[in-house]
């Protein structure tokens, strides 16, 4: 396949994308390495409010930097209108470019509430056009609810990707936060691939420290099998 003209543009976007991911994935750090911690009022940071509010910096983050670099890439310079991350407007956005975006092969990998005993988060994947587009409106949702200061527990979750509540709702738990991080990255990689792009033209997405669950070895995507990017 050859380079699309607008393929140095795609990468610089993807670069920028890169850097933008570096603080979330340093806080989905911080918010493991505080769990033992105490603040001071003496009471244990680990599962307390205070530590839970990172999640939604995190995600915040990690959404606005996707959208941007969508943006950088796609959206009409004539047109002052924000590109919504949504499969149907991207691909609309992509055949205006000749190429098309996100098609039955593409992919995402995230992290979701497990289904075995302990109910203990698992990597999974996201594929096809129906599954994509039920993630991205949860997630889109999510963050219009924040950036309007409502209740995020008020998210839909028709992807389940989102992990119930109790007394009813939704939530993102920090391993949400930390599979969308590596969703923007899987999307974004994609997106290269589709404009010509070789494998080793896509960025090493930064990644927080891992261990436990979270080291474990992420499913493959079709569009991205035997390639370096990750």
């Amino acid at each position: 396949m050859s380079a699309h003209p607008r393929l140095p543009i795609v990468l610089e976007a993807a670069s920028s994308l890169a850097a933008g991911l570096v603080n979330p994935t340093l806080l989905v750090t911080l918010h493991r390495d505080i769990d033992e911690l105490e603040g001071l009022d003496g009471r244990r940071l680990g599962r307390s409010n205070k530590q839970y509010a990172l999640r939604w910096a995190i995600f915040t983050m990690s959404y606005a930097a996707l959208e941007s670099f969508f943006n950088d890439i796609l959206r009409d310079t004539a047109s002052q209108r924000t590109l919504p991350v949504n499969p149907d407007k991207l691909r609309s956005a992509g055949d205006k470019h000749g190429v098309k975006l996100f098609t039955s092969d593409w992919g995402l990998r995230t992290r979701v509430k497990g289904t075995s005993a302990g109910n203990r988060s698992r990597w999974v994947v996201y594929s096809g056009k129906q599954e994509l587009v039920a993630y991205l409106a949860d997630m889109k949702n999510l963050r219009d609810l924040l950036a309007h200061g409502s209740d995020p527990n008020k998210v839909s979750n028709a992807s389940g990707a989102l992990w119930p509540l109790i007394n009813g709702g939704n939530s993102m738990r920090l391993m949400g936060a930390e599979g969308f991080i590596q969703a923007a990255g899987d999307l974004a990689a994609q997106t290269v691939l589709a404009f010509g792009g070789e494998a080793d033209d896509v960025p090493v997405w930064p990644e927080p420290a891992r261990s436990g669950l979270s080291a474990e070895p992420r499913p493959v995507l079709k569009l991205l099998e035997g390639r370096r990017a990750r």
